[in-house]
């Protein structure tokens, strides 16, 4: 069985706050180039501006369309998922499974960004249960919907 994602018949980069303190981060396109990575960093800034400066929110990113970054990506990647903003209460990557080179560079990413509250996850019901425990009701229905293509 194919595990193509997402299930857009044109996949995009995106960030959005759906429901509530919820961001959405779905990168479809992957991560190819340095300025996929930058394009990123300004929807993030854009999206997070849009909101109260008080606000706490979580982070879920699916980068099921990630493949191996070259290096110059790969640590342009790291500068972004280092960033540290006290207003996350969490944030989740989702990876495949079926890409075990792909998540060793996205957890070494991780571990070598240093950032408590951000985790990488290669199996959706391990990072539903994980981000689950800060959202509200409305948020875990979203969380469930946007994981599954929506």
């Amino acid at each position: 069985m194919s595990t193509a994602w997402p299930r857009t018949k044109t996949p995009t980069n995106s960030c959005e706050f759906a429901v509530g303190g919820l961001l959405e981060i779905r990168v479809g396109c992957g991560y190819r180039s340095v300025s996929d990575v930058e394009a990123m960093i300004t929807m993030i800034r854009t999206a997070i501006n849009s909101r109260g400066t008080l606000e706490k929110f979580a982070i879920v990113a699916d980068w099921r369309n990630v493949h191996i970054m070259p290096p110059d990506v790969a640590q342009r990647a790291r500068e972004m998922l280092a960033g540290n903003n006290v207003r996350v209460t969490r944030s989740a990557i989702l990876t495949l499974p079926e890409h075990p080179t792909t998540n060793l560079q996205v957890v070494r990413l991780v571990r070598e960004a240093e950032n408590q509250q951000r985790r990488h996850f290669a199996a959706v019901p391990d990072l539903q249960r994980w981000l689950g425990e800060v959202l509200s009701p409305p948020q875990r229905v979203r969380l469930s919907a946007f994981l599954a293509g929506d």
